[in-house]
């Protein structure tokens, strides 16, 4: 019975029941049977239809109260899952090939670095560096398992829907990725800070070898196995009035709000304090991820 009602919500529940008085109201007759009672009206028959007609004046008085209960779930679960402006969706939460964004100055960079070091003392480049270095090997793992939940743990909302969306059109099209490559090297190429949001570009050097495939007809669609060197741009970002955690937060593997050993449910909320930590508002998050074509 629970499992019931877990496959049917209550309003699927209500409109089954709906469905069922509807389709009884409409069998029998509207007149009794009977060669001396032709055209006579048959009370059962006219019992139904009224049941019916009750049953259409009651269906708003149930429906419209769940409905709007529902959006205003589904709203503020939007609101808590999407309020950092500008890294859980839009133009930031994109993956893909093409053309690398050209490289600013190195005055630039370092202008930029030293601005958001500035407001927060903690910040050091290096730590994006290694942890770049670091989630080029779980993205590695994730394309070639096929499975996103290696990638959980430093996308941001945005990034990892469109990036769970890829990995199953992937399987569904069966096409599977082959490869080992690891990162030998990282640079921040580029770093802003804006009223709202902060970013930070780095540069990833891969090598290895990578390969797509049809698998049904063992076409090779893309690359190959043989060796080669490669770059892509992991950006990260965060909201302007976070600062670096005491506990070393997302790149340490602790939970940025409350400190906690990092353990992360499917929305991105730490288990420890609900804090939806990988929409940007503790620590950086990684909002694109873009790679050389192959």
């Amino acid at each position: 019975m629970a499992a019931d009602r877990e496959k049917f919500p209550l309003p699927e529940r209500i409109w089954l029941v709906f469905i069922a008085v509807s389709r009884w109201a409409m069998g029998g007759r509207l007149t009794r049977s009977g060669t001396d009672k032709k055209g006579c009206a048959n009370p059962w028959a006219l019992f139904k239809v009224l049941v019916f007609l009750v049953a259409i004046i009651m269906m708003p008085l149930f429906i419209i109260p769940m409905m709007v209960v529902r959006l205003l779930e589904s709203g503020l679960q939007g609101a808590k899952y999407g309020a950092s402006i500008d890294i859980v969706s839009g133009d930031a939460a994109r993956h893909g090939h093409g053309v690398l964004q050209p490289v600013p100055g190195e005055a630039d960079v370092r202008s930029g670095v030293a601005a958001i070091a500035h407001r927060d003392p903690g910040f050091r480049a290096t730590a994006l560096t290694n942890w770049a270095v670091a989630a080029t090997a779980l993205l590695c793992q994730s394309l070639v398992t096929g499975e996103a939940i290696y990638a959980r743990t430093f996308m941001a909302n945005g990034l990892f829907r469109a990036y769970q969306a890829l990995l199953e059109l992937r399987g569904r099209a069966d096409v599977s990725c082959n490869g080992a490559w690891r990162a030998i090297g990282a640079t921040v190429v580029g770093a802003t800070r804006s009223q709202l949001v902060e970013e930070v570009r780095v540069r990833v050097h891969c090598h290895g070898w990578r390969m797509e495939r049809h698998e049904p007809t063992s076409i090779t669609l893309r690359g190959g196995p043989e060796a080669a060197t490669w770059s892509e741009d992991l950006t990260f970002a965060r909201s302007v009035g976070a600062v670096t955690p005491p506990s070393g937060g997302l790149p340490a593997s602790r939970c940025p709000s409350c400190g906690a050993p990092l353990d992360l449910d499917p929305g991105g909320a730490c288990r420890y304090c609900k804090g939806v930590v990988t929409a940007g508002n503790y620590d950086w998050v990684l909002v694109s991820w873009q790679r050389e074509p192959w």
